[in-house]
């Protein structure tokens, strides 16, 4: 996962010229987001599901990368439980950078007019 903060790019929503985040899952742009207006567009509607499979993957690696580590030098394996101490609080930092990408739910406002009857 990864999540570009300094791309410039025109919003279709409010068509200003400026930065706009753009996150990838798996190598792949899934959604942006206008850093003026705060508007999101999603490439994919399932951003969740692709994130659950992109951690899966990055999950499925994890031997064959320890393995890798292993011989490239043994002092690999004294970092090892510090960086699994570390991982779900970087999860979590993930996830909440997903679902920043969230479109907000925007609700009609509810117009009183005192005059109205109740």
């Amino acid at each position: 996962m990864k999540v570009e903060t300094d791309a410039i790019l025109v919003c279709s929503n409010c068509g200003v010229e400026g930065e706009h985040e753009l996150l990838y899952l798996s190598d792949h742009l899934r959604a942006s987001r206008c850093r003026n207006c705060g508007s999101t567009l999603r490439f994919s509607e399932h951003v969740y599901a692709e994130y659950a499979w992109d951690v899966a993957g990055r999950t499925a690696r994890l031997p064959r990368r320890f393995v890798g580590d292993v011989f490239r030098g043994p002092s690999w394996v004294v970092t090892w439980p510090v960086r699994a101490l570390r991982k779900p609080f970087s999860i979590a930092r993930e996830l909440s950078q997903v679902t920043a990408f969230e479109p907000r739910r925007r609700f009609p406002r509810v117009v009183r007019h005192k005059d109205a009857a109740l």
